[in-house]
Protein backbone atom coordinates (compact mmCIF):
# COMPACT_ATOMS: atom_id res chain seq x y z
CA UNK A 1 0.00 0.00 0.00
CA UNK A 2 1.67 3.39 -1.13
CA UNK A 3 1.94 6.26 1.21
CA UNK A 4 -1.08 8.75 1.43
CA UNK A 5 0.11 11.41 -0.77
CA UNK A 6 -0.73 15.16 1.57
CA UNK A 7 -0.92 18.47 0.10
CA UNK A 8 1.50 21.07 1.11
CA UNK A 9 -0.90 23.19 3.02
CA UNK A 10 -3.51 20.83 4.08
CA UNK A 11 -7.17 22.43 5.78
CA UNK A 12 -7.79 21.16 9.72
CA UNK A 13 -9.01 17.57 9.20
CA UNK A 14 -6.29 16.42 6.78
CA UNK A 15 -3.36 18.30 8.78
CA UNK A 16 -4.19 15.50 11.57
CA UNK A 17 -4.21 12.62 9.86
CA UNK A 18 -0.80 13.63 8.50
CA UNK A 19 0.31 14.14 11.85
CA UNK A 20 -0.98 10.78 12.63
CA UNK A 21 0.18 8.95 9.70
CA UNK A 22 3.48 6.21 11.20
CA UNK A 23 4.03 8.70 14.19
CA UNK A 24 4.48 6.33 16.91
CA UNK A 25 3.15 8.97 19.27
CA UNK A 26 -0.03 8.21 18.35
CA UNK A 27 -1.76 4.54 18.52
CA UNK A 28 -1.31 1.79 15.75
CA UNK A 29 -4.79 2.52 14.32
CA UNK A 30 -4.57 6.01 14.17
CA UNK A 31 -1.17 5.99 12.63
CA UNK A 32 -2.59 3.61 9.63
CA UNK A 33 -4.08 7.21 7.69
CA UNK A 34 -6.47 5.19 5.00
CA UNK A 35 -7.35 6.62 1.37
CA UNK A 36 -10.80 6.77 2.38
CA UNK A 37 -9.68 8.80 5.62
CA UNK A 38 -7.86 10.74 3.67
CA UNK A 39 -10.66 11.83 1.09
CA UNK A 40 -13.51 12.22 3.47
CA UNK A 41 -11.19 14.59 5.51
CA UNK A 42 -10.14 16.50 2.16
CA UNK A 43 -14.18 17.06 1.25
CA UNK A 44 -14.78 18.30 5.15
CA UNK A 45 -12.04 20.59 4.55
CA UNK A 46 -13.58 21.32 1.14
CA UNK A 47 -16.96 22.36 2.16
CA UNK A 48 -15.62 24.33 5.22
CA UNK A 49 -13.58 26.69 2.49
CA UNK A 50 -17.17 26.95 1.04
CA UNK A 51 -18.83 27.63 4.10
CA UNK A 52 -15.88 30.45 5.12
CA UNK A 53 -16.16 32.07 1.63
CA UNK A 54 -20.14 32.24 2.14
CA UNK A 55 -20.13 33.66 5.25
CA UNK A 56 -17.56 36.40 4.57
CA UNK A 57 -19.47 37.53 1.47
CA UNK A 58 -22.36 38.05 3.98
CA UNK A 59 -20.35 39.77 6.35
CA UNK A 60 -18.94 42.42 3.98
CA UNK A 61 -22.09 42.81 2.59
CA UNK A 62 -23.74 43.59 5.66
CA UNK A 63 -20.91 46.20 6.52
CA UNK A 64 -21.15 47.80 3.46
CA UNK A 65 -24.73 48.20 4.56
CA UNK A 66 -23.68 50.24 7.54
CA UNK A 67 -25.16 53.73 7.60
CA UNK A 68 -23.71 56.52 10.10
CA UNK A 69 -23.40 55.43 13.94
CA UNK A 70 -24.96 52.11 14.42
CA UNK A 71 -26.55 50.41 17.45
CA UNK A 72 -23.23 49.19 19.58
CA UNK A 73 -25.39 45.52 20.07
CA UNK A 74 -25.09 45.24 16.07
CA UNK A 75 -21.71 46.53 15.98
CA UNK A 76 -20.58 43.99 18.51
CA UNK A 77 -22.18 41.20 16.65
CA UNK A 78 -20.47 42.08 13.44
CA UNK A 79 -17.01 41.96 15.35
CA UNK A 80 -17.75 38.66 16.91
CA UNK A 81 -18.72 36.93 13.49
CA UNK A 82 -15.55 38.83 12.09
CA UNK A 83 -13.36 37.51 14.73
CA UNK A 84 -14.66 34.03 13.84
CA UNK A 85 -13.98 33.98 10.72
CA UNK A 86 -10.59 35.28 11.27
CA UNK A 87 -9.93 32.00 13.81
CA UNK A 88 -11.62 29.47 11.03
CA UNK A 89 -9.97 31.24 8.28
CA UNK A 90 -6.28 30.42 9.82
CA UNK A 91 -7.10 26.59 9.51
CA UNK A 92 -8.03 26.36 6.24
CA UNK A 93 -6.63 24.59 3.08
CA UNK A 94 -4.57 26.97 0.85
CA UNK A 95 -2.67 30.09 1.01
CA UNK A 96 -5.64 32.59 2.82
CA UNK A 97 -3.29 35.48 3.82
CA UNK A 98 -5.85 38.18 1.66
CA UNK A 99 -8.49 37.25 3.70
CA UNK A 100 -6.57 37.49 6.89
CA UNK A 101 -5.03 40.68 6.20
CA UNK A 102 -8.81 41.90 4.89
CA UNK A 103 -10.19 40.17 8.20
CA UNK A 104 -7.66 42.54 10.12
CA UNK A 105 -8.32 45.33 8.79
CA UNK A 106 -12.04 45.24 9.10
CA UNK A 107 -11.75 44.88 12.83
CA UNK A 108 -10.05 48.12 12.87
CA UNK A 109 -13.28 49.83 11.05
CA UNK A 110 -15.16 47.97 13.35
CA UNK A 111 -13.46 48.79 16.37
CA UNK A 112 -13.37 52.54 15.37
CA UNK A 113 -16.84 52.50 15.00
CA UNK A 114 -17.57 50.95 18.82
CA UNK A 115 -14.70 53.75 20.19
CA UNK A 116 -17.32 56.11 18.65
CA UNK A 117 -20.06 54.60 20.27
CA UNK A 118 -18.51 54.52 23.53
CA UNK A 119 -17.91 58.18 23.37
CA UNK A 120 -16.41 59.75 26.47
CA UNK A 121 -17.10 56.80 28.69
CA UNK A 122 -13.85 56.01 30.86
CA UNK A 123 -15.12 52.73 32.09
CA UNK A 124 -16.01 51.53 28.64
CA UNK A 125 -13.07 53.27 26.91
CA UNK A 126 -10.87 51.05 29.39
CA UNK A 127 -12.83 47.82 28.43
CA UNK A 128 -12.14 48.31 24.90
CA UNK A 129 -8.09 48.74 25.72
CA UNK A 130 -8.62 45.63 28.06
CA UNK A 131 -10.15 43.98 24.86
CA UNK A 132 -7.65 45.15 22.85
CA UNK A 133 -4.61 43.74 24.49
CA UNK A 134 -6.35 40.34 25.11
CA UNK A 135 -6.99 40.04 21.48
CA UNK A 136 -3.41 40.87 20.67
CA UNK A 137 -2.27 38.23 22.95
CA UNK A 138 -4.96 35.93 20.97
CA UNK A 139 -4.03 36.71 17.93
CA UNK A 140 -0.85 35.95 18.63
CA UNK A 141 -0.85 32.38 19.92
CA UNK A 142 -3.01 32.01 16.41
CA UNK A 143 -0.13 32.20 14.46
CA UNK A 144 0.95 29.08 15.93
CA UNK A 145 -0.98 26.22 13.71
CA UNK A 146 -0.98 24.01 16.75
CA UNK A 147 -2.57 26.58 18.93
CA UNK A 148 -5.49 27.23 15.87
CA UNK A 149 -6.21 23.69 15.24
CA UNK A 150 -6.95 23.04 19.26
CA UNK A 151 -8.97 25.85 19.74
CA UNK A 152 -10.81 25.26 16.48
CA UNK A 153 -14.45 23.95 17.18
CA UNK A 154 -14.14 21.62 14.42
CA UNK A 155 -10.77 20.02 15.44
CA UNK A 156 -12.88 16.96 16.35
CA UNK A 157 -9.51 16.00 18.57
CA UNK A 158 -10.17 12.52 20.15
CA UNK A 159 -9.01 12.56 24.25
CA UNK A 160 -6.38 10.11 23.64
CA UNK A 161 -5.32 12.65 19.98
CA UNK A 162 -4.23 15.69 22.34
CA UNK A 163 -0.92 14.97 23.75
CA UNK A 164 0.19 13.36 20.92
CA UNK A 165 -0.98 15.54 18.70
CA UNK A 166 1.13 18.33 21.10
CA UNK A 167 3.98 16.61 21.04
CA UNK A 168 4.30 16.25 17.04
CA UNK A 169 5.18 19.68 17.00
CA UNK A 170 8.09 22.06 17.54
CA UNK A 171 9.01 22.72 20.81
CA UNK A 172 8.26 26.55 20.45
CA UNK A 173 4.74 25.52 19.24
CA UNK A 174 4.40 23.12 22.29
CA UNK A 175 5.02 25.91 24.97
CA UNK A 176 1.79 28.23 23.24
CA UNK A 177 -0.10 25.13 23.54
CA UNK A 178 0.05 24.72 26.91
CA UNK A 179 -0.39 28.05 28.05
CA UNK A 180 -4.52 27.27 26.45
CA UNK A 181 -4.86 24.71 29.68
CA UNK A 182 -5.38 25.28 33.27
CA UNK A 183 -3.03 23.79 36.40
CA UNK A 184 -5.30 20.46 36.38
CA UNK A 185 -5.33 20.51 32.64
CA UNK A 186 -1.58 20.78 32.66
CA UNK A 187 -1.25 18.05 35.36
CA UNK A 188 -2.85 15.52 33.21
CA UNK A 189 -1.27 15.94 29.53
CA UNK A 190 2.38 15.80 32.18
CA UNK A 191 0.96 12.24 33.62
CA UNK A 192 -0.08 11.31 30.04
CA UNK A 193 3.63 12.67 28.91
CA UNK A 194 5.40 10.45 31.47
CA UNK A 195 3.28 7.05 30.75
CA UNK A 196 4.08 7.77 26.76
CA UNK A 197 7.57 8.19 27.49
CA UNK A 198 7.43 4.62 28.96
CA UNK A 199 5.92 3.18 26.36
CA UNK A 200 8.31 4.92 23.91
CA UNK A 201 11.43 4.18 25.51
CA UNK A 202 9.65 -0.21 25.75
CA UNK A 203 9.86 0.18 21.76
CA UNK A 204 12.80 1.36 21.35
CA UNK A 205 12.03 4.64 19.48
CA UNK A 206 12.38 7.24 22.27
CA UNK A 207 15.20 9.63 20.76
CA UNK A 208 16.74 12.73 22.13
CA UNK A 209 14.24 15.20 20.17
CA UNK A 210 11.56 13.44 22.36
CA UNK A 211 12.97 14.08 25.51
CA UNK A 212 13.57 17.64 24.75
CA UNK A 213 9.62 17.79 23.55
CA UNK A 214 8.82 16.35 26.95
CA UNK A 215 10.89 18.37 28.74
CA UNK A 216 9.22 21.78 26.67
CA UNK A 217 6.18 20.27 28.02
CA UNK A 218 7.15 19.72 31.27
CA UNK A 219 8.37 23.22 31.95
CA UNK A 220 5.57 25.20 31.44
CA UNK A 221 4.82 24.33 35.06
CA UNK A 222 3.93 26.96 37.23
Amino acid sequence: MSDPQFLEQPGLRERQLRRRHGNPLFSAEQQNVTAAQLDDARQQDEQEQQQFAQSLRDLLTDVSQFVGREETDKILQTKERADKLYEQCIGLAGDHERERDGLLKLNDVIMTAIRAAAGQDPLALDELENEQQARAIHLALLECQLVADILSPDNALQEDELLPTILSEDEESIHMAMTLFNNEQRALLEQQAEQLKQKLQQQGVFDELMQKKISALLSTRE
